[in-house]
């Protein structure tokens, strides 16, 4: 079968080569277009488009739906595979490919539709995740479902992980459903109930509230410390936070956001215990171990992380 992969993404690497190791053949990818960067403002490809032009692979990068229908004209993919494109496929583009448009999801739908879903599993503590290949329709993820697979979840595992892991399982089985659709195996309708959406994650959402319990502080520096960041401020100046774990649950006698160090250890109060900072990006300089951070800070008996936004 001719394929299309649509991404800006990394995360569709295990599909594409899926893909090449397969009998069907990778007709193009198609990304976002070049965006401009940095203080020159210069034009860059992102990094699957760079990825996949050093292997050899057709890369289309349509500014809009005209483009995108013309790329599809010239290609003539009898299905395309989206995972972390980035742009909604308009109704009038999915009947294009003889087989539609499938995408690689990472949740269990309905649960978690929408931009964020590692995210959102990983903010809400789920115990369990995973990953759905559907049909797409209109909708935003509510297309039927071919095939779900389970992932347990822990109480460690941080956005980048959990995408790896989940990317590298929807590598696996995305032949699986195309061997599916060869066969005319027709996918299940969605349920409609138990319904949850995944917005997308706002760099505010990153504001560390010393005053959540230390469960709570934990989530959020495991879902968003890389991407779009957690931080706190420190004597007036944000300070980025790289990662927590809860050292002690018992009442420690000190307010929310209390800072300390204990040997190597920096240590700061949170509503419910007593978390362990690993590393911290100071403003203006590099990343570094947060024992590091607290020699050069000089910390007095009263320090402690302000709650600024």
């Amino acid at each position: 079968m001719q394929l299309s992969v649509a991404s800006s993404s990394l995360i569709s690497v295990p599909i594409i080569e899926a893909i090449n190791r397969s009998q069907h053949h990778l007709s193009s990818l198609i990304t976002l277009p070049d965006r401009k960067v940095g203080r020159g403002q210069d034009l860059t490809e992102n990094e699957i488009a760079s990825w996949a032009s050093k292997q050899g692979i057709l890369v289309a990068k349509p500014q809009d739906i005209s483009q995108i229908n013309q790329h599809l004209l010239e290609v003539q993919p009898q299905l395309v595979i989206t995972a972390s494109y980035g742009k909604l496929i308009p109704p009038e583009l999915l009947h294009g490919p003889r087989f539609g448009w499938l995408n690689l999801h990472f949740s269990l739908l309905p649960r978690w539709r929408g931009a964020a879903p590692v995210q959102w599993s990983i903010l809400e503590g789920d115990e369990k995740t995973g990953i759905s290949i559907f049909k797409l329709d209109k909708g935003m993820d509510t297309g039927p479902v071919y095939l779900q697979e389970e992932v347990e979840l822990n109480d460690e595992v941080t956005t980048p992980e959990l995408l790896d892991q989940l990317s590298v399982l929807g590598g696996d089985r995305i032949l699986d459903v195309v061997e599916m659709i060869t066969k005319g195996i027709k996918p299940k309708a969605q349920s409609q109930s138990n319904i949850s959406l995944a917005p997308k994650i706002s760099k505010e959402m990153g504001l560390v509230n010393w005053n959540h319990s230390g469960v709570a502080i934990s989530r959020l520096v495991r879902a968003i410390g890389d991407r779009p960041g957690t931080y706190t401020f420190f004597r007036g100046a944000k300070l980025s936070i790289h990662g927590v774990r809860i050292v002690t649950s018992d009442g420690e006698e000190r307010s929310c956001g209390a800072l300390w160090n204990e040997g190597d250890r920096l240590l700061v109060k949170a509503h419910d215990c007593t978390l362990e900072i690993s590393e911290v990006t100071p403003a203006g300089k590099k990343r570094m171990k947060s024992a590091d951070f607290a020699r050069g800070a000089r910390l007095s008996a009263d320090e402690r992380f302000e709650l600024l936004g």
